[in-house]
């Protein structure tokens, strides 16, 4: 399964990317689980403060990741 994962705001500068391709192997992961691997790979997400959208709309951490799924990791928003 593929999924793109895109990242926004000051995750950029933690993972030196705009966007990233990542090939699962398990076929029913959830976000709490790609979390966890994103926060190995990269160390400084752990102290980042984010929120995860997939496909557009924010979801729970519980959510069931699909293939092709486009996941956006937010940093939070000023308002103004």
């Amino acid at each position: 399964m593929t999924v793109t994962l895109k990242y926004f705001g000051s995750l950029v500068d933690i993972t030196q990317k705009k966007e990233e391709f990542f090939l699962l192997e398990e076929s029913k992961i959830s976000l709490t689980f790609l979390k966890s691997k994103m926060e190995a790979a990269y160390e400084e997400l752990k102290n980042a403060n984010y929120n995860i959208a997939v496909n557009q709309s924010m979801c729970s951490l519980d959510y069931t990741i699909k293939d092709q799924d486009v996941i956006a990791f937010l940093p939070p928003f000023a308002g103004g």
